[in-house]
């Protein structure tokens, strides 16, 4: 009789052999357009104009560490909206976040600078000097096409290697995962903290009738919604059905808490969820591009 081979395991591993390839290339070995990660570049530099802009014009602060704080956030921001050495200038602009959030917020006790928004801008300017945001809408790009003309060379691709987005899809899920586990227990799910937000900002002392049960029920649904979001976003399938929610969250918290740059940072980094080519085709059509390609 022939022999029979002995059982082996290897049948059942190959599935996730299969299914860890798949994730490192998701993760570290996919390529695609630049242009997402262009225009979160850019919006990250006004993000940080928007917030910061008005607090640190050189009068503010005339001690020599204000200045150069100063100094610091100006040059590295203008650089990141522009585009010139783009990489860099995401580093410099994130380092400057991380300084004003742990150095001047912690240390010198500026309380303001030691919120969560002020963390997330920082990592993301880090986080977008890892993707190829200087390949388009920069200055770095024009440069780069005036070399390849003047070699008699076709312009660079606009396209690189995206695990700095995948690094920001995991770090959304990582907070929304942990902004829904803080908020899991009876001092939120029970309405007591919502209650206390409302009455702080628009009531004052006089308590609204049927207060208790909208604050319970939206207490609920909001920390379903971050569990949903944290585990659902990364996925196509139930992005359809997660995206418009999301979307609408932020946009309510933005126009009735003061917590606007946060909320609008959320949405800008909304981007790195969806495919940068999907992305590259939705902005050529609204350019008129596949349009014009169709007509000829």
């Amino acid at each position: 009789m022939p022999k029979m081979p002995a059982p082996t395991d290897a049948a059942g591993l190959r599935p996730m052999h299969a299914l860890a390839a798949s994730f490192v290339h998701w993760a570290v070995g996919t390529e695609g357009s630049s242009r997402s990660s262009a225009l979160i570049r850019i919006g990250l530099a006004m993000l940080f104009w928007s917030r910061w802009a008005g607090e640190l014009l050189f009068y503010m602060d005339q001690s020599p560490i204000g200045l150069f704080l100063a100094a610091n956030f100006f040059v590295a921001t203008t650089l990141l909206f522009v585009g010139y050495q783009s990489r860099a200038a995401a580093v410099w602009t994130g380092a400057v976040g991380l300084a004003m959030y742990y150095y001047f917020g912690f240390q010198f006790g500026r309380e303001p600078w030691t919120h969560h928004h002020t963390y997330l801008l920082a990592v993301a300017a880090l986080l977008i000097a890892l993707t190829p945001c200087d390949r388009s809408y920069s200055l770095d790009r024009y440069l780069a096409v005036m070399r390849a003309e003047r070699a008699g060379l076709p312009a660079p691709a606009e396209r690189g290697n995206l695990w700095g987005l995948r690094l920001i899809v995991v770090q959304l899920c990582v907070l929304y995962f942990f902004a829904a586990f803080d908020k899991s227990s009876y001092a939120f799910l029970s309405g007591a903290r919502i209650e206390a937000i409302f009455l702080w900002y628009y009531a004052g002392s006089d308590y609204p009738a049927g207060l208790a049960w909208f604050a319970t029920i939206a207490s609920v649904a909001v920390v379903a919604l971050e569990y949903s979001l944290a585990f659902g976003l990364p996925f196509r399938a139930t992005r359809r059905y997660l995206l418009l929610p999301g979307l609408a969250f932020h946009a309510i918290i933005y126009v009735t808490l003061p917590v606007y740059t946060f909320s609008a940072t959320m949405v800008l980094l909304y981007l790195a969820y969806f495919d940068a080519d999907a992305v590259d085709k939705v902005i050529a059509r609204l350019q008129g591009i596949g349009l014009k390609e169709e007509i000829s």
